[in-house]
């Protein structure tokens, strides 16, 4: 009973707590006043409609695994409205040796002499003497592009410096100047090669590094280039500008022999456990897919692979006329 009366209590507080609900209706703000009837901003400084900037950019490539790059250079545009824009960039590169490249270089073997090519790597490889020499150099990238600006702002510093910023996406393309590998050819047929041998072939005793040294040929190509920026304004003409730029196309990176079909391979394998229950391999000749001429012994296009050729790049951008417009 004590039971029934309180499930009843309740019940009863529950249906007492709930009420009708009654439709709200909704009712436009009416603004009145010198706020009647105007746009969400005025007098927006438009930094860059109907305005040419220019002004130099220093750059670097990164993730790179051969030669690193200094870019030297500078950029152009011309802003057709506050949100579109035309132009280009241009850049000279410096290269420095990566680390990788440095420690191929100074490799030696167990009597501390530098390493030499052997039958079963050259030409793919020229030796640690020769090796930054067959390694690819970019020289020169000349780039248009088309530039949308969506977001813009301002930031301000300690309450006192006020910066009014931009960002930006660019897409567009170009040409790319590099120094590449010269082709050749060392195959088992004599007549035929035009690598450099590294041994004399009437004695087999190993030539000097310099007269089997690899050149490099000029080439260029032409690329497609995509990427993002920030620009930051700090008066009506001056701004900072930080960019990231992707610029893919396909080299010979390393100078190595990349092409050809892999054939037969020697591969290790487990046959059982001895008494301890340790493992016994023995090593098998397997036969490969291909028609096992890997590597090909050719430099040529053949060795040329994709690379996304990332870079970052800050400059600054002088902006003319020296005023910008100012929008109603």
């Amino acid at each position: 009973m004590m039971r029934f009366i309180l499930a009843l209590a309740m019940a009863a507080a529950i249906l007492g707590s709930l009420t009708v609900s009654k439709p709200v209706l909704a009712q436009e703000i009416l603004l009145e006043g010198p706020l009647a009837g105007e746009p969400a901003v005025r007098k927006l400084i438009q930094y860059r409609k109907l305005r040419v900037s220019v002004g130099p950019q220093v750059g670097y490539t990164i993730l790179n695994d051969y030669m690193h790059n200094i870019l030297l250079g500078g950029r152009l545009e011309f802003n057709l409205t506050d949100w579109l824009g035309i132009g280009g960039v241009g850049y000279y590169a410096l290269n420095i040796t990566t680390k990788l490249t440095d420690h191929i270089t100074d490799a030696s073997n167990i009597g501390g002499e530098s390493t030499v090519p052997s039958e079963s790597n050259y030409p793919s490889y020229t030796g640690s003497a020769n090796f930054k020499h067959q390694v690819a150099q970019l020289k020169m990238m000349f780039l248009g592009q088309v530039s949308l600006v969506p977001f813009r702002g301002k930031m301000s510093m300690f309450e006192k410096l006020f910066v009014g910023l931009d960002w930006e996406i660019f897409f567009g393309g170009g040409v790319v100047m590099f120094d590449e590998r010269s082709d050749c050819i060392y195959t088992d047929d004599v007549d035929s090669r035009t690598c450099e041998p590294y041994f004399d072939e009437s004695t087999g005793e190993l030539l000097d590094p310099n007269d089997y040294k690899p050149t490099r040929d000029s080439r260029t190509t032409g690329v497609f280039s995509f990427g993002s920026g920030f620009a930051a304004y700090f008066n009506d003409w001056f701004a900072v500008h930080l960019e990231y730029r992707v610029t893919p196309f396909r080299w010979n990176a390393g100078g190595t022999d990349e092409a050809g079909q892999s054939g037969g391979e020697w591969e290790q394998m487990s046959i059982g456990e001895d008494d301890e229950g340790n493992p016994i391999y023995t090593w098998t000749y397997s036969e490969g897919g291909g028609e096992g001429d890997y590597p090909d012994g050719r430099i040529n296009k053949d060795d040329r692979k994709w690379n996304w050729n990332q870079s970052i790049a800050i400059g600054f951008l002088f902006h003319f006329p020296f005023k910008p417009s100012i929008a109603k």
